[in-house]
C-alpha cells in the first residue's frame, strides 16, 4: 500500500509547525480571531444578550 506512516499523535504533533509556519501564520490567525471575536460580540450584544 502507502509508504507513509501513520501519526502517533501526541508524539507527532510537532510535525504541523513544519507544514503551519508561526513566522508567517501567527499573526494572521491572531488578527482572524479578533475580527470572528468581534464579530460574535456584535451580535451577542445586537440580539440584547449584552450587558444591562
Amino acid at each position: 500500500m502507502s509508504d507513509v506512516a501513520k501519526p502517533r499523535n501526541p508524539e507527532d504533533d510537532w510535525k504541523i509547525w513544519l507544514v503551519v509556519n508561526p513566522a508567517t501564520w501567527l499573526m494572521p490567525i491572531f488578527y482572524a480571531l479578533l475580527v470572528l471575536a468581534i464579530a460574535v460580540h456584535a451580535v451577542v450584544f445586537s440580539v440584547g444578550l449584552g450587558w444591562q
